[in-house]
């Protein structure tokens, strides 16, 4: 699992870094002394496990959870044992109270590998298809079933994916491309470089641009082509 830590002060920096670097599965992506530091390591993804100081600089470790959106696995060190109810408030892997020695230490990242181990067989999940006409999303940690005739379009935001339908938005992370495969031969069809349409949905094409009942999107030049293939099929 590639981890970070977020602590300010050196002595807990270096023991965290030798208990990782002791730990067979484990890999040091950061050390930040705060989380305005970590805070664009953290928006990149790639982060499966924070070890995450609660009295920080400028913005304390709760804080800086509370604002994530979908935040890693976290693991709170600290010397102040006031915080654990807060902090498990927050779905936190586990409430290292310092100094916590190296066995303490492995605990919680045991504890941190099994959560990861079902998450990947979440992810493996939801990346099926229940059946030919519905998908599963994870949002947030809320397993939610869709219609594939619901869905409206699929749009790319960065490092995510947003899903339309015409009663809400789903949003989690995951790529644009994952999903035009997912759903091809489905009745979908890439129109842009973030966009993926439910060929079912649309009212009407006007030069390059396709109706979704109110809402207009483009269409790419080089999807194009494809699109009215696929559309007056």
């Amino acid at each position: 699992m590639n981890c970070l830590i977020i602590e300010d002060e050196k002595p807990a920096q270096r023991v965290l870094e030798q208990f990782i670097k002791n730990s067979p599965g484990l890999v040091l992506s950061g050390t930040y002394k705060t989380a305005m530091d970590a805070q664009a390591k953290l928006n990149q993804g790639g982060v499966d496990l924070l070890f995450l100081d609660i009295n920080l600089p400028l913005i304390s470790g709760i804080a800086l959870l509370k604002s994530l959106k979908n935040p890693p696995l976290v693991v709170v060190t600290t010397a102040y044992s006031e915080y654990a109810l807060e902090s498990f408030e927050l779905d936190v892997v586990d409430y290292l109270l310092k100094p916590f020695s190296f066995e303490r230490f492995v605990k919680a990242t045991n504890k941190a590998f099994k959560l990861k181990g079902a998450e990947e067989n979440t992810s493996h999940a939801i990346s099926q298809e229940v059946n030919s006409e519905q998908v599963i999303v994870n949002v947030d940690k809320v397993l939610y079933k869709l219609n594939l005739s619901d869905i409206c379009y699929v749009a790319s935001d960065k490092d995510y994916v947003c899903i339309y339908t015409a009663q809400r938005k789903y949003v989690f992370l995951d790529s644009l491309k994952n999903w035009e495969e997912k759903l091809k031969d489905k009745g979908f069809c890439r129109i842009h470089k973030s966009y993926l349409v439910n060929l079912g949905h649309i009212a009407k094409v006007e030069g390059n641009t396709i109706c979704l009942d109110k809402l207009e999107l483009p269409i790419g030049r080089s999807y194009r082509s494809r699109f009215m293939a696929a559309f007056v099929s």
